[in-house]
C-alpha cells in the first residue's frame, strides 16, 4: 500500500458487485472495506476513519440516500459517492441534495471511469486537508506574529523608557556641567573685579550678547561672547597696580607695551579650558583696531573675528564711562559721540551703529530701569538682589537673584558695621525679575 493510500468503503447488498469493486481497486494500493448493508456500513465507520464511501442506491432496509445522509451528518469529512442505475436518477438527485454527494456513478460502470473518479475524490480530499492545514498554519503563525508584535511593542516601550531615562540623566548631567561652568565663570569674574582699578563687566556682557544676536551670531557664539566679556580683564591680573589703575592714554610707552600683553596672557590662561577656548580667542583679538593699528596681532577689518569687534565696542563704551581710557569719565552722550568719531579706525562701523541703536532702544532703557541702588537702611524683606554683592576683595556675600529676608538684612547690617564700609546694594524694582544675557526676564 502506498504512503498516500486511502481507506475506501463500498456498500452494496450484492456480493458480486463488492467483489468486482475490490478487485478493480486492489492495484491502486488503497485499503478497501466492504459492507452489505447501510447498518453494516455505519458500524464500520464507527470503527475506522474512512476517506471515501461509495454506496449503492437500491438496498433493503436502508437505501443509499438514507445511508449517505447519516454519513454526512456524523462524518462530514468523508467524501460520499453514489452508485445508481439510470432508472434511479430522480432518487439520486434527492440523495445528492440530502447527503451532499460528491459524485454519482451509473450502473453498469466503466472501470477506468470509476477508478478515475475515486482518485479525483482522494486528490480533492487531500487538497481540502492541505488547505485546512495551511489555514491552521497561517492562523498559528498569525497568532505567533501577533504575540511577537505585542512582545516587540513591549520591548520597544521598555527600550524607549530606558532611552528616555538615559536622555534625562544626560540632560541632568549636562545641566550640572553647565551650572558648574557658569559658576567657574563667576569665580573668574569676581577675581578680576576684586582687583583695584577693574570693575564689573556684567553690563558689557549683556550688551555684547544682544549685539551678537542682532548681527547674526548663533547662540553658542553669543554665549562665548558673553563669557569673553566677563573675563576680558583676566590678563590684567598680572599687571602692576599702577598700570591697572591708570587710564590707558596716560600710560608711558613701556607701560603700554606691558599692557598690550594682557590679551595674550588672558588667552593663555583660558585656552586650556575647552569650554572657554572660543572666549579665549575673542579676548585675544578684542583690542585690535578696525584700521589694523591695534594689538596684539595688528589685524584689521574682517580679519578680526566679529565677536571680538563687538566686544571692542561694548567694552570701549563702558571704559569711556568709567575713565579707563581717558583721565576723565565721559557722559553717555560723550561716549556715544566718541564711538561715532572712531568708526573705521578703532571700531567696526556696522557694530557701532548696531550698538548705538541698541543704547537708544526702549528695551535697553527698561533693562537699566529694572534695578536701583539702595543703602542698607532702605532694604526690606521681599526685595531681590539685582547684582552680586561682594566685599572689597571680591568675596561673594549675596548672589544676584537672592531674595532678601529680615534675617539676611540683619546679618548684612552686622557685617557692614564690622567692616566699617557701606555696601553698594542693587535690587530689582518691584515686580521685575532677573534678566538673562539677552535682556529678557527670566524666572529664578
Amino acid at each position: 500500500m502506498t504512503t498516500n493510500a486511502a481507506n475506501i468503503l463500498f456498500v452494496d447488498d450484492e456480493r458480486q458487485v463488492l467483489s468486482s469493486l475490490k478487485r478493480l481497486l486492489r492495484p491502486t494500493g488503497h485499503k478497501i472495506h466492504t459492507a452489505s448493508s447501510g447498518s453494516d456500513g455505519l458500524a464500520l465507520l464507527d470503527q475506522h476513519d474512512m476517506d471515501i464511501v461509495v454506496s449503492d442506491m437500491r438496498m433493503p432496509e436502508m437505501d443509499g440516500a438514507a445511508f449517505l445522509t447519516q454519513v454526512a451528518e456524523k462524518w462530514p469529512a468523508t467524501t460520499r459517492m453514489l452508485l445508481t442505475g439510470y432508472s434511479d436518477l430522480s432518487s439520486a438527485i434527492e440523495a445528492i441534495n440530502k447527503g451532499a454527494i460528491y459524485r454519482y456513478l451509473t450502473k453498469p460502470w466503466d472501470d477506468s471511469d470509476i477508478v478515475l473518479c475515486i482518485e479525483q475524490a482522494i486528490e480533492a480530499q487531500r487538497l481540502v486537508r492541505e488547505k485546512e492545514r495551511l489555514e491552521n498554519a497561517v492562523a498559528q503563525q498569525n497568532d505567533e506574529l501577533r504575540s511577537l508584535n505585542e512582545s516587540l511593542e513591549q520591548k520597544v516601550a521598555e527600550r524607549t523608557r530606558e532611552i528616555e531615562a538615559s536622555r534625562e540623566a544626560l540632560e541632568a548631567a549636562h545641566n550640572d556641567l553647565q551650572q558648574g561652568y557658569a559658576a567657574t565663570i563667576k569665580v573668574f569674574a569676581r577675581m578680576v573685579q576684586s582687583r583695584a582699578g577693574l570693575g564689573n563687566r556684567t553690563s558689557v556682557a549683556s550688551d555684547a550678547h544682544e549685539i551678537g544676536a542682532q548681527l547674526g551670531l548663533d547662540e553658542n557664539q553669543c554665549s562665548s561672547l558673553h563669557d569673553a566679556a566677563l573675563l576680558c580683564d583676566v590678563g590684567k591680573l598680572t599687571l602692576p597696580d599702577d598700570t591697572v589703575r591708570t587710564p590707558y592714554t596716560k600710560l608711558g610707552a613701556n607701560e603700554q607695551r606691558e599692557y598690550h600683553r594682557h590679551p595674550i596672557i588672558a588667552e593663555a590662561t583660558l585656552l586650556s579650558l575647552e569650554p572657554l577656548a572660543e572666549a579665549a580667542t575673542i579676548i585675544r583679538h578684542h583690542c585690535e583696531r578696525y584700521s589694523g593699528k591695534g594689538f596684539p596681532d595688528r589685524l584689521s577689518a574682517d580679519e578680526i573675528p566679529l565677536a571680538a569687534r563687538i566686544l571692542a565696542v561694548t567694552k570701549g563704551f563702558a571704559d569711556l564711562l568709567d575713565g579707563r581710557i581717558f583721565e576723565d569719565c565721559m557722559t553717555v552722550n560723550e561716549a556715544r559721540s566718541y564711538l561715532e568719531s572712531q568708526k573705521g579706525d578703532y571700531y567696526d562701523p556696522a557694530v557701532v551703529d548696531a550698538f548705538l541703536k541698541w543704547l537708544g532702544s526702549s528695551r535697553r532703557k527698561s533693562s537699566e530701569a529694572l534695578e536701583r541702588k539702595l543703602t542698607l537702611g532702605s532694604l526690606h524683606a521681599g526685595m531681590t538682589m539685582a547684582r552680586d554683592l561682594c566685599d572689597e576683595k571680591g568675596v561673594l556675600i549675596l548672589g544676584e537673584g537672592q531674595r532678601l529676608t529680615d534675617s539676611l538684612i540683619n546679618r548684612l547690617t552686622q557685617l557692614q558695621d564690622a567692616m566699617d564700609e557701606p555696601f553698594e546694594i542693587y535690587v530689582l524694582q518691584t515686580g521685575s525679575r532677573p534678566r538673562s544675557p539677552d535682556g529678557s526676564a527670566v524666572d529664578r
